[in-house]
């Protein structure tokens, strides 16, 4: 018999999951749409940015809040130091220079992370933690529940920069015509920066969103970067909407394949998804088809 109370229960949890992937995914194809850049590092942000969460919660005792914005100046300024090294010295490149590059930036990260930090997996655990949030039949404890709303309000933050602000026109001109753009007087150095701080930023405040929900380790980006490489695929290549909506499909698709299938496929749903876009709208789910005639 069909439970519908376990049903909306079960939709929670993947919106909460889902809005991790949003972020994680809104900041890997502002990069790409931008930049042109396809950055496999990308889940170490998410990685760095929950150890350093960790670390201010615990080590410093810093409120929840608070190491938000510690995890936001850390992981931008991992997103600078990023385009450093995968965009500034390779933008006249081809592009296979900056994929390989990227790979070896995440293992470099990856090897760091194990050395200084150890292997040992990690868990945020704070007082949120302990306080039920109830809505009807769905039960969240309030840090996860914190989770969407957080997710909801960088999300908008960034819809406002990039719609009202000279830099948001910037980042949008970049992603219709780099050429045009340049001519037009945008500063291309200044906003490769700015995107690889965006998008690092998203994906480290991600990584401390969800320290209290999954373990966190060193290697715990590579498959973070296969779901947010899964979302912006389902979403349309460079679509920045397209990514927030087909986040939170997956997150959610993946919490009712656990639980009314088998907790072992919730990773596989999200590969399924993307091969049969691939095959029926190779452009994404919101993406425009490319006239190819």
């Amino acid at each position: 018999m069909f439970d519908f109370d376990l049903f909306l229960q079960y939709l929670a949890n993947g919106v909460v999951i889902g809005s991790t992937y949003v972020l994680v995914a809104v900041g890997l194809t502002l990069i790409f749409g931008i930049l042109g850049v396809v950055n496999f590092a990308h889940g170490e942000f998410y990685m760095l940015g929950a150890y350093a969460g960790i670390t201010a919660v615990t080590l410093f005792g810093m409120p929840v809040w608070a190491a938000i914005g510690i995890v936001l100046v850390f992981s931008a300024a991992l997103g600078l130091g990023a385009e450093a090294i995968l965009h500034k010295p390779l933008k006249s490149h081809d592009a296979t220079s900056s994929i390989i590059s990227s790979f070896g930036l995440a293992v470099a990260l990856q090897n760091a992370a194990m050395l200084t930090l150890g292997p040992q997996p990690q868990l945020l655990r704070t007082n949120l933690s302990t306080i039920p949030v109830e809505i009807g039949p769905v039960f969240l404890p309030l840090q996860r529940a914190l989770i969407p709303i957080a997710m909801v309000v960088l999300i908008t933050a960034l819809y406002l920069v990039l719609r009202y602000t000279w830099t948001g026109r910037s980042l949008r001109a970049m992603a219709q015509h780099a050429t045009v753009a340049r001519l037009c007087g945008v500063r291309v150095g200044r906003v490769a920066v700015v995107t690889f701080m965006v998008g690092a930023a998203l994906a480290g405040v991600a990584g401390l969103l969800m320290s209290s929900v999954f373990l966190v380790h060193p290697l715990v980006g590579n498959m973070i970067a296969l779901k947010a490489f899964t979302v912006v695929i389902l979403g349309g290549m460079g679509n920045v909407a397209g990514a927030a909506v087909a986040g939170l499909l997956l997150g959610v698709a993946e919490s009712f394949t656990s639980a009314y299938l088998a907790n072992s496929m919730r990773d596989i749903i999200g590969f399924v998804m993307v091969i049969a876009v691939l095959l029926f709208r190779p452009q994404g789910l919101f993406g425009k088809a490319v006239d190819r005639s």
